[in-house]
């Protein structure tokens, strides 16, 4: 995965460090610089390569909605603000893929970066990576989805399992299932999300991974029986 070059705008320096620091963290994405106003920020693009930028709603006399507005060919674009006021008419306008309201935390913001991406699929390379980066402990990890047999919860935390074996990652089950691709995984039970392809065998309880049984939540069953014809039969 090459490291995708991100652009700032904020006239509060603090908050565009610690956005930085954020991003930072999970190594792929390099600043290019911050920007005050939008003509710094107009003439950053015209002179770099940017592959995403943050935009700031409330300049120092300037709105970031007129950045959204400017007649030229703009980047993928995600609005932090402290107002959420301005959510609805930065969606209006159609260049924003997402609304971080500060202050945020590194899993809003990871939400936000897989919804970007999905939504500028063909202009992005990133989006083309059959993987998903996700924090273990102190450090981020790469799993490939296609080695990905099944995630379970684990209070906070989920278990990650590759071969029958389980990495301990600092995710929600609910904030990975936004990670993943919805047509090769599916959620069979409050605290199981499946791999289709791995599934060995099922009938109308459990899933079969190899050796691995996943029960099948009973509030499940009506979305899976459109899925599995299986569901659909009567005992």
């Amino acid at each position: 995965m090459r490291t995708r070059q991100f652009l700032i705008i904020d006239d509060n320096r603090a908050d565009a460090d610690h956005l930085i620091n954020m991003l930072n963290r999970l190594f792929f994405f390099r600043s290019v610089g911050v920007a005050s106003t939008l003509d710094e920020a107009t003439h950053m693009l015209k002179t770099e390569a940017i592959d995403l930028v943050f935009l700031d709603i409330r300049l120092m006399d300037q709105s970031g909605l007129a950045f959204l507005k400017v007649d030229m060919r703009l980047p993928p674009v995600i609005i932090t603000s402290a107002y959420p006021e301005y959510a609805v008419e930065s969606y209006r306008i159609g260049k924003a893929s997402d609304y971080l309201l500060k202050p945020f935390t590194d899993e809003r913001l990871q939400i936000a970066l897989s919804r970007t991406i999905k939504i500028n699929a063909p202009h992005t390379v990133v989006s083309e990576s059959p993987s998903v980066f996700l924090k273990t402990g102190r450090k981020v990890q790469r799993f490939n989805y296609e080695s990905i047999d099944y995630i379970e919860a684990f209070g906070i935390y989920t278990k990650l399992y590759v071969d029958n074996q389980y990495t301990l990652t600092n995710e929600r089950l609910s904030s990975i299932k936004k990670l993943l691709p919805e047509h090769a995984f599916i959620q069979v039970h409050k605290s199981y999300i499946i791999n289709i392809n791995k599934i060995t065998t099922y009938d109308r309880n459990t899933f079969w991974i190899g050796k691995s049984k996943i029960p099948i939540g009973p509030s499940y069953r009506p979305y899976l029986e459109n899925l599995l014809p299986l569901f659909g039969r009567d005992d």
